[in-house]
C-alpha cells in the first residue's frame, strides 16, 4: 500500500502533464510539473534524511542492585549541511526497568516497551535526552534496538532504519541482606568454617610424588611419573589452608518440576544465596557457587569455582541474576559432580533450598561424611520429610517474609520520591552508531 501511495505521485503528475498537453493548457502542464518536481524532491530528501545522522546511547551504570537507579542518555547528531525537518526515535527498553518521570508505550513484544521521542535537527545540530530508570527486578536485560524514522518536510515520503550493532547489556543483581536481617549471627552465621585444617589436602596443588601405598585411590596415581621410574607413584598434595565456602542453590521450589514454580520463593532463594556469597566475600573467604539453573544462552549448569579473586563476587552475583525457573538437573547431581574436584577438601557447603528431596538429603549426608561441613538454609515454610541427620538447618522463611514486605514498601517510596530528582551529568560509557 505504501508503494502504491508513493507511486501515485508519479502517476498523478504524468496524468496532469498528459491532460495539459492534450488540452493545450499551460496551467495544467505547469501544475503537473510542480507535482513531479515536489515528489522527486521529497523522495531525494527522504533518501538523504538519515545520512550522517549519528545516534548515541550512554549508560551511567552497567551493573545495578535491585532498587538502584541509573541514567540513560540518548543523543542525536546531524553532521550534514541539510536539516532534518522531523525525526522519530523509538528505543526498545525492558519493562522491568521503568523510567523515572517518563512514560513508555507498549511494543507488542512480551517484556518490552518503547520509549519514543520526536524532534527536528538543524544543520550540524545535536540534541540530548537524559532519562533515568529504576531496577525493580533482577536479571539480564537488553537495551535496544533503536529505530530512527525521518523523511521530507511535508511528510509524504519517509525512511526508517534500525541502528546497527548498538544493543546494550545490563545486569541487575539480586537484592542482598545482611546476616542479622536473615536471623543469623553476623560474625559466625554458619559456626566454625572448614577448609583451614591441614588434615585436608588441596588436589589442585600438587607438590610432588611418592611411592604408591595400599589404599591410595586410583585418581591419585601420577601415570607420567610411574612410567619414568617404572613403579607406581602417587601425587602429594599441599595441605588446604584457606577457609572456603561453597554456596549451593536449589532452584526448584516444589518437589517435582511438573508442579511449576513459586516465583516468590525462587526470588527468596536467589536473594539468600547472594547474601551468603556477599557475606563470605566481605569476610575475606574463598567463595564459589553451584546451582542447578543455567547460564543464559549457554545450556550448562551454573558452577563457579571457589576463589578469592576480587571479581569472584561479581561473577557469582551475575550468575544469580540470570537464574530462572528452568533447571538443568537436580542439585544433588550437581553436587555429586562437583565433589570430584570442584569442592575444596574440607570446605563448608551452604545449601539454600526451598525443598529437600531425599536424593539431595542423601548427597548432603555423604558430603558430611567426606569431611565437609554442611549447613542448610531453608527458605520456605513447608515442612520437610527428608532425614538430614545432624546437619544443621536454619529456617529464614519468616525473616525473609518480613524483609520482602519492607523492601517492597521501600522500593515504592523511592519510586515516588525519585519523580522530583534530576538526572546526573556524568556518563561512564557510550556507544555511537551512524545511519547512512
Amino acid at each position: 500500500m505504501r508503494v502504491l501511495i508513493e507511486d501515485s505521485w508519479l502517476l498523478a503528475s504524468s496524468v496532469l502533464i498528459g491532460v495539459g498537453l492534450l488540452a493545450s493548457s499551460p496551467v495544467v502542464i505547469i501544475l503537473g510539473m510542480l507535482v513531479l518536481g515536489a515528489s522527486t524532491a521529497g523522495r531525494l530528501w527522504a533518501r538523504v534524511s538519515l545520512e550522517e545522522v549519528y545516534f548515541t546511547r550512554a549508560l551511567s551504570e552497567r551493573r545495578l542492585f535491585v532498587g538502584e537507579t541509573a541514567e540513560l542518555r540518548l543523543t542525536l547528531e546531524n553532521r550534514k549541511g541539510l536539516p532534518v525537518p522531523w525525526i522519530e526515535v523509538r528505543e526498545q527498553l525492558p519493562r522491568d526497568l521503568p523510567l523515572v518521570g517518563a512514560k513508555m508505550q507498549s511494543s507488542g513484544t512480551p517484556g518490552r516497551a518503547i520509549l519514543q521521542r520526536n524532534t527536528a535537527l538543524g544543520r550540524h545540530d545535536r540534541l540530548e535526552w537524559p532519562v533515568r530508570f529504576r531496577a525493580v527486578q533482577r536479571g539480564y536485560y537488553r537495551i535496544g534496538p533503536t529505530r530512527l524514522r525521518s523523511g521530507d518536510i511535508f511528510g509524504f515520503f519517509d525512511r526508517e532504519e534500525v541502528v546497527p550493532a548498538l544493543e546494550e547489556r545490563l545486569v541487575v543483581y539480586p537484592h542482598t541482606y545482611s546476616m542479622p536481617e536473615l536471623g543469623l549471627d553476623s560474625a559466625r552465621p554458619f559456626g566454625e568454617l572448614r577448609g583451614g585444617n591441614r588434615i585436608f589436602e588441596d588436589p589442585s596443588r600438587v607438590v610432588g610424588v611418592r611411592d604408591y601405598q595400599p589404599g591410595d585411590p586410583m585418581k591419585r596415581i601420577d601415570w607420567n611419573a610411574t612410567a619414568r621410574v617404572q613403579r607406581l607413584q602417587s601425587r602429594l598434595y599441599e595441605p588446604s589452608r584457606a577457609q572456603s565456602i561453597v554456596v549451593a542453590l536449589n532452584v526448584g521450589t516444589f518437589q517435582h518440576s511438573w508442579q511449576g514454580t513459586d516465583p516468590v520463593i525462587l526470588e527468596r532463594g536467589v536473594s539468600v544465596a547472594a547474601s551468603v556469597a556477599r557475606w563470605a566475600a566481605e569476610a575475606d573467604l574463598a567463595v564459589g557457587l553451584i546451582a542447578n539453573g543455567a547460564f543464559p544462552g549457554q545450556g550448562r549448569p551454573i558452577r563457579i569455582g571457589v576463589g578469592q579473586h576480587p571479581d569472584r563476587l561479581n561473577r557469582i552475583l551475575e550468575a544469580l541474576a540470570a537464574v530462572s525457573a528452568f533447571t538443568m538437573s537436580s542439585l544433588a547431581r550437581e553436587l555429586e559432580g562437583a565433589s570430584t574436584g570442584a569442592l575444596p577438601a574440607g570446605s563448608t557447603v551452604v545449601v539454600v533450598a526451598a525443598v529437600m528431596p531425599d536424593e539431595l538429603a542423601a548427597t548432603l549426608l555423604r558430603l558430611r561424611g567426606d569431611g565437609h561441613y554442611v549447613q542448610v538454609v531453608k527458605t520456605s515454610e513447608r515442612e520437610w520429610d527428608a532425614n538430614l541427620g545432624r546437619i544443621p538447618v536454619t529456617d529464614v522463611s519468616a525473616f525473609m517474609a518480613s524483609e520482602e514486605a519492607a523492601t517492597a514498601l521501600e522500593l515504592a517510596a523511592d519510586e515516588l520520591a525519585s519523580q522530583s530528582e534530576t538526572a546526573p551529568a556524568g556518563i561512564a560509557a557510550a556507544d555511537v552508531a551512524v545511519i547512512g
